[in-house]
């Protein structure tokens, strides 16, 4: 199965889409499709990551490759990677997320 996540940054105006598949060998493939310039250099050089990556803050692709690439430390791209990845590998409940709905960041003030 494949889990997919919308990312939708009203401080950006992009759109980005992701998808994560498990491959069943404890990695998870990972597609990324966006307008946004350095998430596209991020989707090129994430391609896959492995449970250590998806558990472990230091050291994780994930993240590594997020400040590398030129991502800012507010973009939500990382985040929803991990949570599609979660979702595939079992970590979060499909249905739980599913029900829940999305994940929202309101300014306040």
């Amino acid at each position: 199965m494949t889990s997919k996540v919308n990312v939708q940054s009203g401080i950006c105006g992009f759109e980005t889409s992701i998808e994560a598949r498990d491959l069943g060998n404890g990695e998870v493939e990972i597609n990324i499709v966006s307008q946004c310039k350095s998430v596209q250099t991020y989707a090129e050089k994430l391609r896959s990551a492995s449970m250590d990556d998806l558990t472990d803050w230091p050291g994780s692709k994930v993240l590594d490759l997020a400040a590398k690439t030129g991502l800012t430390t507010t973009c939500l791209i990382p985040t929803a990677v991990f949570n599609a990845c979660w979702v595939e590998m079992g970590l979060i409940s499909r249905k739980l997320a599913m029900d829940k709905g999305p994940l929202c960041i309101h300014f306040v003030e």
